[in-house]
Parts: structure tokens; C-alpha cells; sequence
């Protein structure tokens, strides 16, 4: 099977390397001259088939495509879509699918009168320590109360959705949308939950701007005499630690070094949190009434220094812990799982765990079997609406 891949970058790069046998990648698109470079080497894609720009794409004849992977900037995800579902094409479109309920809807109709699948990227449902959550939950009962916390931790919060593209609005959307979107998918899914009912919401920016800066700060993190004291230091993390340092794109003649270099002292990544542009919350409350009266409670942290989710779900016969990769159920009143649930090593594995690798094949194998992929539009929309009606 012929596919295109509109955005190279970190998400796409990952998906690319997991791609089931039999699929083939005929085309690129991608703005950005050394992403599309280093892809059209590494997947054997010729000059003819690679594109700067989705207009000189879509232009283009394209009789041998049936599927398109959509990983482009979150605001390009619809017209992109749309743009493929009404060329007869399957689509696998990174979350979030659309940034309003009406988009949203819009591409599901246009799907549906195309008659093609659309998968969304929402890996937890793929992924094994949740769906172990999900199957010991079904022993819970009714529930009658969900409470998920997500911590982003410093390094992701600093990066993504202080420093990042995912900084502004404007040019994203609302960060509960654009980070929570998998969550609440995951959570309405394992509710069996249809579209939330009174929805509540409450955010701030309670960091992450100049009048919380220390006395002293500088404007950027090489010249700040705090540095080496500072939790969000874009020095120590890219630098001495080197990590989320897999989107920088290194010039012919350039190393990585020269790159880190550069952008910490001219570049995005080197400014000081307190100090950027950034006007999406760093913390979000969102409460909802949920089908068979469950009360489901969300809260969004990017101020701890701590990471990963934390999930308690209470229902008939009792309740279940997941946290830091672990799972305990307590019925009646005694703990009937729990070492035997320990996911931990999985936290860190590559691709999510395998999740990615099993997004793929399974939207593949729902395009050849004539079936739903397991996050499609359909049923990811519970999730999505959630996330419009929590606002920015």
C-alpha cells in the first residue's frame, strides 16, 4: 500500500519507523528543507514525490495513494484531512483531530460521505498499562466517580508549552486540548461514556510568567547568574543533559553542538521561562457529569516537578489506584490486584510502549479488513467534545 506523510518531524519520524509490512511511503510533505531531505533518504522517496507545500501536493497527480499519515502543526490538521478524505484517501491523523466541536464534526461527515476510515493518534487506548486499567475497572461496578491527575513535569512543561510551539493559543489551541485530548479519550472510553454533560472548567497561568521570575533573572538561561539553581534551565537540559533535543534539526557542516549553541543564545528554547510569550495554562481543573451519573474530575499540572498520570476510580464494589506505571484494585475491602499489575518498566520504553507500533497496525488492518480503526473518529469524539467544552 502506497502512503503520504504530510509533517516530518519527531511524531511522524516515529511512526514511520514502526510501519507494518507491505506499506510503502510514495510521497512527503514538509516545509522545513532538512526534515525532508533526511526523510526522503531514509524511506527511498525520489525528488519528484517530495513537496515543500501542501498546495504543490495536492496539485500533483497522485493515482497510486490510498492512505495518508497527517502529523503537521495541530491548526493544519483539518483543511490536511479534509483535503485527503475527499480525495477518496484513508487518513491517520495525529491528535488532536480538530481545534472546535464544528471541525470536528465537519471531517466526520466528510468521512463518512467518502466512505473512508480515520484514525486518530490516541495511543493509550493501545497501550498495555491502560488497558489493564481499563479490564480491572470492569470489576469495579458501576462507578459513580472518576479523579485522573496529569502531571506534565518540568522538562516537557518548560519545553512544549512554555518555551515551545505549543505555547500560544493562537497558533495551537487551548493546552487542555492539545494535551489532555488522549486523556480524555482514554477516561470517556473506559466509562463507556457518550458526549459529558455539565461541564466545568477553571485555569491559570500560575508560573510561567515575569512577575513570579526570581530577583535576578535574566531574559535568557546562558547569561542568568540562577542557572544552575533553576529547575527549568534550558542550559542544563538541552546541554548538559541533552534531552528533548530530537527536533533540532542540524545543518550540513553543522553538529549538534553548534545547534545547541545557537539556539540557546539566539533561539526559542534558550529563554527564560519566566520570560516568553507563552498564554496557555499551566494549570486546568475540568469537572463533568458523565452517563449513569459518574462525576469525572480532570487536573492538568505543569507547575510540579513531578510526571505521569495518577487515576483513582471508585465505583459499587470498590476501587482501583493507578499510578507511576502500577495498578491496585481494592473490592470489599481487600487488595485483590496489585504486584502482579506493576507496568513501571514500561515507563520510559520507546513508542510508547508498542502502543505506536500497534496504532499502526491496527489502522492498517482496519483499511484492509473494512473495519473502525480503535480510536476512530466516531469513537474518539466523546474525548474531543470533552476537551471543547473545557475551553481554554
Amino acid at each position: 500500500m502506497d502512503i503520504a506523510v504530510l509533517g516530518v518531524g519527531n511524531r511522524a519520524r516515529k511512526y514511520l519507523s514502526c510501519l507494518p509490512d507491505g506499506v510503502r511511503v510514495a510521497c512527503l510533505v514538509e516545509p522545513e528543507e532538512i526534515r525532508l531531505r533526511q526523510a526522503a533518504e531514509r524511506h527511498g522517496v525520489p525528488p519528484e514525490c517530495c513537496f515543500s507545500n501542501s498546495e504543490d501536493f495536492f496539485s500533483a497527480p497522485h493515482s497510486g495513494i490510498e492512505a495518508a499519515i497527517i502529523a503537521a502543526p495541530d491548526l493544519l490538521h483539518l483543511p490536511l484531512a479534509m483535503a485527503c478524505v475527499e480525495r477518496g484517501w484513508h487518513v491517520l491523523l495525529e491528535k488532536p483531530a480538530a481545534t472546535s466541536d464544528h471541525q470536528y464534526r465537519m471531517l466526520m461527515e466528510a468521512a463518512m460521505r467518502a466512505g473512508v476510515h480515520v484514525g486518530v493518534c490516541l495511543e493509550l487506548r493501545l497501550h498495555p498499562f491502560f488497558r489493564r486499567i481499563r479490564e480491572l475497572a470492569a470489576e469495579l461496578g458501576p462507578i459513580s466517580r472518576i479523579d485522573h491527575e496529569e502531571h506534565i513535569g518540568p522538562d516537557r512543561m518548560a519545553h512544549t508549552f512554555v518555551r515551545g510551539l505549543w505555547s500560544r493559543k493562537a497558533a495551537t489551541g487551548p493546552i487542555f486540548l492539545s494535551k489532555c485530548c488522549h486523556d480524555a479519550d482514554f477516561l470517556m472510553w473506559l466509562a463507556g461514556a457518550g458526549v459529558a454533560e455539565e461541564v466545568h472548567s477553571r485555569g491559570a497561568i500560575t508560573r510561567f510568567r515575569s512577575s513570579c521570575a526570581p530577583d535576578g533573572a535574566a531574559e535568557r538561561c546562558v547569561d542568568c547568574p540562577l542557572e544552575r539553581e533553576c529547575p527549568y534551565s534550558a542550559v542544563d537540559l538541552y546541554q548538559r543533559r541533552q534531552e528533548w533535543i530530537s527536533g533540532f534539526d542540524v545543518p550540513e557542516g553543522q553538529t549538534l553542538g553548534d545547534v545547541i549553541r545557537e539556539e540557546l543564545r539566539n533561539g526559542r528554547y534558550g529563554r527564560c521561562v519566566y520570560h516568553c510569550d507563552n498564554d496557555v495554562y499551566d494549570t486546568q481543573t475540568v469537572t463533568a457529569l458523565l452517563d449513569g451519573g459518574i462525576r469525572l474530575n480532570m487536573h492538568l499540572e505543569g507547575t510540579s516537578m513531578r510526571e505521569g498520570r495518577v487515576t483513582q476510580i471508585i465505583g459499587e464494589r470498590g476501587m482501583l489506584l493507578a499510578e507511576s506505571g502500577r495498578v491496585s484494585l481494592m473490592l470489599d475491602g481487600s487488595i485483590v490486584a496489585q504486584e502482579e499489575d506493576d507496568y513501571s518498566s514500561l515507563n520510559d520504553a520507546p513508542l510508547h510502549a508498542g502502543a505506536d507500533a500497534e496504532l499502526l497496525r491496527d489502522f492498517f488492518d482496519c483499511i484492509a479488513g473494512g473495519r473502525e480503526p480503535a480510536a476512530s473518529l466516531r469513537a474518539a469524539y466523546p474525548g474531543h467534545h470533552l476537551c471543547f467544552q473545557a475551553g481554554d
